[in-house]
Protein backbone atom coordinates (compact mmCIF):
# COMPACT_ATOMS: atom_id res chain seq x y z
CA UNK A 1 0.00 0.00 0.00
CA UNK A 2 1.43 3.19 -0.82
CA UNK A 3 1.88 6.44 1.62
CA UNK A 4 2.11 10.00 0.78
CA UNK A 5 3.81 12.29 3.31
CA UNK A 6 2.06 16.11 2.82
CA UNK A 7 3.67 18.62 4.58
CA UNK A 8 1.84 22.75 4.29
CA UNK A 9 2.78 25.58 5.97
CA UNK A 10 0.22 28.29 7.05
CA UNK A 11 0.86 31.98 7.85
CA UNK A 12 -1.04 31.71 11.38
CA UNK A 13 -0.18 29.02 14.69
CA UNK A 14 -3.89 27.88 14.77
CA UNK A 15 -4.40 27.14 10.94
CA UNK A 16 -2.57 23.71 11.19
CA UNK A 17 -4.65 22.38 14.14
CA UNK A 18 -7.39 23.32 11.87
CA UNK A 19 -6.70 21.04 9.11
CA UNK A 20 -5.66 18.86 11.03
CA UNK A 21 -9.34 18.56 12.73
CA UNK A 22 -10.90 18.71 9.61
CA UNK A 23 -8.22 15.80 7.68
CA UNK A 24 -10.25 14.02 11.01
CA UNK A 25 -13.11 14.40 10.20
CA UNK A 26 -12.97 13.25 6.64
CA UNK A 27 -11.46 9.81 8.29
CA UNK A 28 -14.09 9.68 10.68
CA UNK A 29 -16.48 9.86 7.42
CA UNK A 30 -13.87 7.28 5.47
CA UNK A 31 -13.31 9.76 3.31
CA UNK A 32 -9.26 8.83 3.73
CA UNK A 33 -6.95 7.01 5.44
CA UNK A 34 -4.44 8.69 7.64
CA UNK A 35 -1.45 6.78 9.21
CA UNK A 36 0.30 9.63 11.05
CA UNK A 37 0.21 13.19 11.35
CA UNK A 38 2.28 16.44 13.27
CA UNK A 39 1.75 19.63 13.91
CA UNK A 40 4.43 22.29 14.54
CA UNK A 41 3.32 25.76 15.81
CA UNK A 42 6.11 28.50 16.40
CA UNK A 43 4.66 31.17 18.20
CA UNK A 44 5.74 34.57 18.03
CA UNK A 45 8.13 34.37 20.58
CA UNK A 46 9.73 31.43 18.20
CA UNK A 47 8.84 28.72 20.59
CA UNK A 48 8.26 25.51 18.63
CA UNK A 49 5.62 22.90 19.69
CA UNK A 50 4.94 19.70 17.98
CA UNK A 51 2.07 18.10 18.20
CA UNK A 52 1.76 14.28 17.17
CA UNK A 53 -2.04 14.38 16.54
CA UNK A 54 -2.49 10.57 15.29
CA UNK A 55 0.09 7.56 15.00
CA UNK A 56 -1.92 4.99 14.39
CA UNK A 57 0.98 2.52 14.22
CA UNK A 58 1.62 2.99 18.31
CA UNK A 59 -2.25 2.79 18.79
CA UNK A 60 -2.44 -0.44 16.46
CA UNK A 61 0.53 -2.16 18.54
CA UNK A 62 -1.04 -1.16 21.91
CA UNK A 63 -4.17 -3.15 20.75
CA UNK A 64 -2.74 -6.26 19.45
CA UNK A 65 0.10 -6.17 22.20
CA UNK A 66 -3.31 -5.96 24.59
CA UNK A 67 -5.19 -8.34 23.11
CA UNK A 68 -2.20 -10.44 22.64
CA UNK A 69 -1.10 -10.37 26.90
CA UNK A 70 -4.88 -10.66 27.59
CA UNK A 71 -4.93 -14.25 25.53
CA UNK A 72 -1.50 -15.67 26.98
CA UNK A 73 -2.97 -14.31 30.66
CA UNK A 74 -5.81 -16.03 30.47
CA UNK A 75 -3.98 -19.03 29.12
CA UNK A 76 -2.03 -19.04 32.07
CA UNK A 77 -4.34 -17.67 35.00
CA UNK A 78 -3.39 -14.22 35.09
CA UNK A 79 -5.21 -11.95 32.38
CA UNK A 80 -4.72 -8.23 34.04
CA UNK A 81 -1.05 -8.81 34.15
CA UNK A 82 -1.01 -10.68 30.42
CA UNK A 83 -3.35 -7.45 29.63
CA UNK A 84 -0.92 -5.17 30.38
CA UNK A 85 2.47 -6.41 29.47
CA UNK A 86 1.09 -7.21 26.15
CA UNK A 87 -0.36 -3.23 25.86
CA UNK A 88 3.33 -2.59 26.79
CA UNK A 89 5.19 -4.59 24.68
CA UNK A 90 2.69 -3.27 21.77
CA UNK A 91 3.39 0.25 21.91
CA UNK A 92 7.15 -0.49 22.02
CA UNK A 93 6.54 -2.68 18.69
CA UNK A 94 4.46 0.18 17.77
CA UNK A 95 7.03 2.77 18.07
CA UNK A 96 9.60 0.86 16.80
CA UNK A 97 7.76 -0.28 13.39
CA UNK A 98 6.66 3.33 13.03
CA UNK A 99 6.63 4.08 9.40
CA UNK A 100 5.09 8.08 9.83
CA UNK A 101 6.70 11.35 9.82
CA UNK A 102 10.13 11.38 10.05
CA UNK A 103 11.45 13.02 13.28
CA UNK A 104 14.59 14.56 12.13
CA UNK A 105 12.62 16.27 9.41
CA UNK A 106 9.82 17.73 11.92
CA UNK A 107 12.57 19.52 13.65
CA UNK A 108 14.51 20.59 9.86
CA UNK A 109 11.13 22.29 8.85
CA UNK A 110 10.26 23.74 12.23
CA UNK A 111 13.91 25.68 12.48
CA UNK A 112 12.92 26.65 8.90
CA UNK A 113 9.08 28.26 9.94
CA UNK A 114 8.66 31.93 11.07
CA UNK A 115 7.85 33.02 14.20
CA UNK A 116 3.70 33.67 14.41
CA UNK A 117 2.99 30.22 11.39
CA UNK A 118 2.68 26.76 11.56
CA UNK A 119 2.71 23.65 9.51
CA UNK A 120 1.48 20.70 9.10
CA UNK A 121 2.92 16.35 8.28
CA UNK A 122 0.42 14.31 7.25
CA UNK A 123 1.02 10.43 6.18
CA UNK A 124 -1.83 9.31 3.61
CA UNK A 125 -2.51 6.17 2.68
CA UNK A 126 -5.54 6.47 0.81
CA UNK A 127 -8.00 9.17 -0.01
CA UNK A 128 -10.67 10.74 -2.13
CA UNK A 129 -9.18 13.03 -3.60
CA UNK A 130 -11.84 15.37 -4.89
CA UNK A 131 -13.44 15.26 -1.50
CA UNK A 132 -9.79 16.05 0.39
CA UNK A 133 -9.19 18.95 -2.06
CA UNK A 134 -12.73 20.56 -1.47
CA UNK A 135 -12.00 20.49 2.08
CA UNK A 136 -8.86 22.26 1.83
CA UNK A 137 -10.22 25.17 -0.51
CA UNK A 138 -10.87 27.00 2.46
CA UNK A 139 -7.33 27.23 3.95
CA UNK A 140 -4.42 29.09 2.51
CA UNK A 141 -1.35 27.17 2.78
CA UNK A 142 1.69 26.14 1.14
CA UNK A 143 3.09 23.10 -0.31
CA UNK A 144 6.42 22.68 1.36
CA UNK A 145 6.56 18.80 0.15
CA UNK A 146 5.12 15.79 -0.74
CA UNK A 147 5.18 12.39 -2.50
CA UNK A 148 2.41 13.06 -4.33
CA UNK A 149 2.38 12.57 -7.82
CA UNK A 150 2.94 15.99 -9.83
CA UNK A 151 -0.71 16.29 -11.14
CA UNK A 152 -2.24 15.68 -7.64
CA UNK A 153 0.20 18.26 -5.77
CA UNK A 154 -0.22 20.86 -8.25
CA UNK A 155 -4.08 20.32 -7.73
CA UNK A 156 -3.43 20.29 -4.19
CA UNK A 157 -1.51 23.75 -4.57
CA UNK A 158 -4.35 25.14 -6.54
CA UNK A 159 -6.66 24.39 -3.40
CA UNK A 160 -4.49 25.96 -1.17
CA UNK A 161 -3.73 29.45 -3.36
CA UNK A 162 -0.01 28.27 -2.85
CA UNK A 163 1.49 30.92 -5.91
CA UNK A 164 5.17 28.75 -5.96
Amino acid sequence: MRRNLVVITFESEDKAEQVVDRLKSLQDQAFMNLEDTAIVVKDSEGKVEVKNAIDKTVKQGVAFGGLLGLFLGVLFLVPVGGLLLGAIGGAVYGKLADMGVDKKFINEVSESLHPGTSAIFFVVREANVEVAVAALRQYEGKVLQTTLPEDLENELKRALNDKS
